[in-house]
Formats: structure tokens, sequence, C-alpha cells
């Protein structure tokens, strides 16, 4: 009788953890490298057991390649290519070093120069390099191809011959200098080293090649990376796949004019800041024997808004929801390291400032705005709330460099450039002459939104602020909101899988008399320009509900605790609750009984107070889990949870 009625309210309990609630797809932007304890031999033959256990993506010419900057295309070479470019990549960890693997399915490998489109095959690929202090960090070019022109190695043009190593630069001496030991064209092991397997013969038509494989080994510790970590590390990597054919007519081979070009790439196409870049996730305890990869989570959840009215879009953040203290919130300074060391993920190294010549010169900037964007959705609809505090509102509309205002970068998801990537919108607006919200860009009279169907927005001048382009009046700043209507931007009804790709950039410009002492800024999260690397992927989680009563209070909490989660057991998901005392960047990792860790989330920053978050384990089994909350301060706290399906 006892377990039975065990049996009973363990049901009971189930039952009603089967609130409403929403499955991120699987991020395309991702993927893990096991540890290996393994050593692995660099002969481009892939021989060890290990590499059939390393997780694998594919890439190609024709097929989609990964969201949101994975792509491919013919170089404006107007031949649908016959044998386009198929590739398949895999990774490895062992000791301080990345191995990637690179299998090429190619019936013609060779090389060959320019002008355009490319004559060559080969990688193209960029170790995002974490180790300088800059902010976005420096690219780290791993280019290994057979290119012929003068500038690198024409030695790969003949017959039978392997990729050369052209290092970071297309220059001789620099390769020579810096990337090489000697110009034998062998390259520094502490940094990287390639080698190749062809299965053919290269630079020769004669016969139909299969393919090659080429495998790398980068040095992680050169760029900055330490996959020994106790908690792991993220590698920036890029890496796009060169493939031209038909070019070497010798000996048997006869026909003419067919030749053809094709590339394709993960995440981004060259080895500099474009697109994208893929999330590679190494930590020690992910193996070759862990069994399933963690779980990895969105950048940030952008939380569901759903038991409020939609706000009134009139700039000035009065509506409740705005108010709210689970609330989604980013942080924006000019300056302010503090603010982008607490991003999410890869945040961090990808978002950045800059500050341009104004007037012939750069003035010390003496009020940096301090910026909190807010966001949720209801429904179809994303909205962004911007809470800027700003001495100097001014408005020089002709002059981006001197604007007071933001650009917001949107993913589409119905539609895709000539390289078969999303086509993102610039959704830009700034302070006008009276103070009203200027539309730029892809909002602008000439865009792509111009009767505002798609954006509504609306800024609002703070009490006590005034326009003006001398700086004369100290101002308190402006408000602004924008609502967003998804359906326009190819979401289909019901918010469609809930992933946005999403970018913001803040304007500030501040002009004084004398002239010398104006200056502009800019600082942005993940990306400044819509085509530049660094994209977050958001997740408009519909379990992340917005409650009423929730508004953000005086009384901050004096400790980082942890208060449990709810339901438990559960069956998906689970809210777990706890709070901060000051604003910080927490992550959520999961470990099975083994404490193996099955599931990683980043929560992005959450203000200080009580928090609550969901956590959905529809991909795991049933069982005992223990969880982990992290914040960026290195504070942890442990719980446990039980799943039953």
């Amino acid at each position: 009788m006892k377990n039975r009625n065990v049996s009973i309210i363990l049901c009971m309990m189930l039952m009603m953890s089967l609130t409403a609630f929403g499955q991120m797809i699987k991020r395309t932007d991702v993927i893990w490298a096991r540890t290996t304890s393994n050593p692995i031999t660099l002969d481009g033959k892939l021989l060890e057991a290990d590499w059939a256990k390393a997780e694998s993506l594919q890439i190609g010419w024709g097929q989609e390649n990964g969201m949101p900057g994975s792509g491919y295309t013919t170089d404006g070479w107007p031949v649908t290519p016959t044998d386009p470019v198929r590739a398949t990549i895999k990774f490895l960890v062992w000791g301080d070093s990345l191995y990637v693997a690179v299998a090429v399915k190619d019936s013609s490998i060779g090389g060959g120069g320019w002008p355009g489109p490319f004559h060559w095959d080969g990688i193209l690929s960029n170790m995002r390099n974490k180790s300088k202090a800059d902010r976005p960090v420096p690219n780290g070019e791993i280019y290994y191809a057979w290119t012929t022109e003068s500038w690198a190695d024409t030695a790969t043009g003949i017959v039978g011959a392997m990729p050369g190593y052209l290092g970071q630069y297309p220059s001789k001496e620099y390769i020579k200098s810096r990337w090489l030991d000697s110009a034998d064209g062998l390259p520094k092991a502490k940094i990287w080293d390639a080698k190749t397997f062809v299965d053919g013969l290269t630079n020769a038509d004669s016969i139909i090649d299969k393919g090659y494989t080429v495998e790398f080994k980068i040095n992680l510790k050169f760029y900055g990376y330490d996959a020994k970590a106790a908690v792991g590390d993220i590698v920036m990597y890029s890496l796009a796949v060169f493939d031209a054919d038909w070019q070497w007519f010798r000996g048997a081979d006869t026909v003419k004019n067919r030749f053809t070009v094709s590339k394709a790439w993960a995440q981004g196409p060259w080895g500099g800041n474009n697109n994208s870049h893929m999330r590679v996730f190494v930590n020690p305890s992910v193996t070759t024997t862990s069994g399933a990869v963690p779980i990895v989570g969105p950048d940030l959840v952008i939380p569901n808004g759903t038991q409020f009215p939609a706000p009134t879009i009139d700039g000035k953040l009065t509506d409740l929801v705005w108010k709210n203290a689970n609330i989604g919130k980013l942080k924006l300074q000019y300056g302010n390291s503090a603010y982008r060391n607490a991003y999410p993920n890869t945040a961090p190294f990808r978002s950045g400032q800059f500050q341009p010549d104004v007037n012939g010169g750069k003035a010390a900037i003496i009020d940096a705005n301090d910026a909190t964007v807010k966001y949720f959705f209801i429904g179809d609809t994303l909205y962004l709330g911007f809470d800027v505090k700003d001495k100097v509102v001014q408005a020089v509309p002709k002059n981006l460099d001197r604007w007071d205002g933001f650009r917001v970068m949107l993913a589409s998801r119905d539609a895709r450039d000539g390289d078969s990537v999303l086509v993102n919108r610039n959704l830009t607006f700034i302070v006008d002459s009276v103070g009203g919200n200027g539309r730029y860009e892809d909002l602008s009279k000439a865009g792509w939104d111009s009767l505002g169907q798609a954006v509504q927005v609306k800024l609002s001048l703070n009490s006590g602020t005034t326009v003006d382009t001398l700086g004369a009046q100290v101002d308190s700043g402006y408000t602004a909101e924008m609502k967003i209507n998804l359906r326009k931007f190819g979401y289909p009804a019901g918010r469609g899988d809930g992933v946005v790709f999403l970018g913001i950039c803040m304007f500030d410009g501040d002009s004084f008399d004398p002239p010398s002492t104006s200056y502009g800024s800019r600082v942005w999260f993940m990306r400044e320009q819509t085509w530049q690397d660094g994209a977050a992927w958001l997740y408009m989680d519909p379990s992340a509900v917005l409650g009423v009563g929730q508004e953000e209070s005086a009384s901050i909490p004096k400790e980082f605790k942890l208060y449990g989660n709810y339901p438990n057991p559960f069956n998906p998901s689970t809210t777990i609750k706890f709070s901060l005392p000051q604003s910080n960047d927490v992550t959520l990792e999961v470990f099975d009984v083994l404490g193996r860790l099955v599931a990683i989330q980043n929560l992005g920053i959450r203000q200080a107070g009580v928090q609550e978050v969901s956590f959905n384990a529809s991909r795991l089994s049933s069982g005992v889990y223990n969880y982990r909350l992290r914040t960026a301060a290195s504070q942890e706290l442990v719980g446990r949870m039980v799943l039953v399906k």
C-alpha cells in the first residue's frame, strides 16, 4: 500500500510537470572535440581507431551546411559543378593540440592560381586567436592548399605535388619569417602542422581521382585555449573547402571546356572576420569513451512574456513587463570590460568596440553611454527595450561615426544571399533632430522595411534631455522600444523553431566646442555589422515564462544561493531557482551519476535578485542527475534532480 501511494504521488508530480514547453533544435554551429588518451600520428590517413569515435559534420555544395554562417558558392562561375565539393570534418583533442580531419571526395585534385574564380583545391580555415588582448580577438588564418600564385607555392602545381603551407598572409617573406622554420616549407610544430593523403594523382586529369584527406594538428595553447581546464573551453574556428575541377588536360584526357569550381564552408568562408564561427567545445571529461556528448544550450534565452499584455510602443519602457526581474538583459558600455567579460560563451571574445576619427582625430571619451537592452517575446513578436544613460544626446544623421542610436542585426529565416547564407537585416534607428527615431539602413525609406510593417520602433527622450550638437547641456539619456514581427523574417506561425540569430551595436556621438574635443564610438554585442563574424544563437523559450508580480525589487540578496528545482522528479522540463547578489554570467552544467557532463547551457547575464531558469531534459534518459550553477566569478552551486519518463 505504501509503495502504491508513493507511485500515485510520483505520477501526480509528473502530471504537474507536463506544462507547455519547447525543445530547441540542435545547434548547427556547435561540435564537440572529444579528448583521446591515445597519441595520433599525423599522416593524413586517419588510421587511429579514435577517429571513428570522433564527432563529425558534413559540408558540400548545394546542401544545408549549418546556420547561421555556413554556405556554398561557385564563386561567380556560371557553370553547375559536375563534381561538387563534398567533405566530412572531424575533431579530436590530444594533449594541447586540436586535430582536425577533412576527408574530401574529389575526382580532379590539384592547384592553380587567380584571377577568379579560384583555380585551386585545398583548405582555408581560421582559428580565432584568443591569446591576444584585442576585442574582438584577431584572426589566425591556417591556409593549406594547392595554390600556384607567385606569392604562394608554384611547386604545388607539379604533377603529384602535395598542398603548400600558406600561413596567415599572402607573403612569402611573412611565411618564412613567422610561420616556417625555414624555406623548405615545414611549418613550426609549435603553431600548426598538416599532412595529406591523396587517393589519385594531383595536377593530372589523365586519371579520375577519388579524393584526399587532410589531417591538421593545431596548438591550442598558442591560440589561447586550454583544452585541459576542468570547465573546458570553446574554440572559435571556421573552415572552407575549395574545389576546382578539370583544368589539367594532360595525357588521355581530351575533353575540353568542362572546368568548374565550387566551395563550401562551416560557418566562415575565409581566413578573415566573416559570417560566423564554429563553437568547438572541448572538455577533459568528454572523451572517446564517455558516451553521448553533452547538449549545448543557446547563448541566451529569450523569456516568454505571454502573461503580460503587449506593451504600447511609445519608447518609454513604462509597461509592467519591462520591470520584470527575470526579463532578458544585456549591458553595453564603451570601455567596460566587465560587461563584455560577463557575456555568454564566445561573446566576450567576439564582442568589441571602435572609436573612429572625428574632426581629424580621436578625442578622449569623457561620457561613455551606459545602456541596458531588455528582451522578451510574445507569440510571433520579439520585443527589445533600450535604456540609455547619456549625458550628451545629439543628432548628426549624415555621419554614421557621430550617431546616437542602435543597429540591431537579425537574420531572416526565409532568405539567403548568393553564398546561400542567411540574409541579415540592419534594423537601425538613431536620435533625429527633434528627438525622434530616425530609421536607417534596412528601416529607411529606401530600405527593406520603409513602411514599418516588419519593425516598429519608437524613441523617447528622458526628462531633462534636449537634442543639441554642442554638448552645452547635460542630458540624462533616452529610452526606446522595438517591436519585431517575426513572420516578416520568415518565421512560420507559432514562432517556428524559436531560434534567433542576433547582434546589437550601440552608437554614441558626443560633440563639443571646440570641435577637436568631439568624438564618436560604437560598442557591440557579438557583431558590429551584418557581414562580420559572431551572430549569437538565442532561443525563444516558451517555458521560460515571465510571471506577474516578479517586478524588480530594491531588496538584493546577500549571497549566491540555490533554492532547488521544481518539479522534482520531472518530465521533461524543470525550473531551477537561485539568487544572485550582483549581476553575473551564469552557466548551468548537468552531470550523470558517473560524473559525465551531459548538458551545458549558458543562462546569459542574470541580474541581481532571485532568478528562475528552465531546463529541458527531453534528450536525456530517465535517471538521477547532478547539476551545477557556475558564475563568471568562479562561484558554484550544486543540486540534484530526478528525471522520470
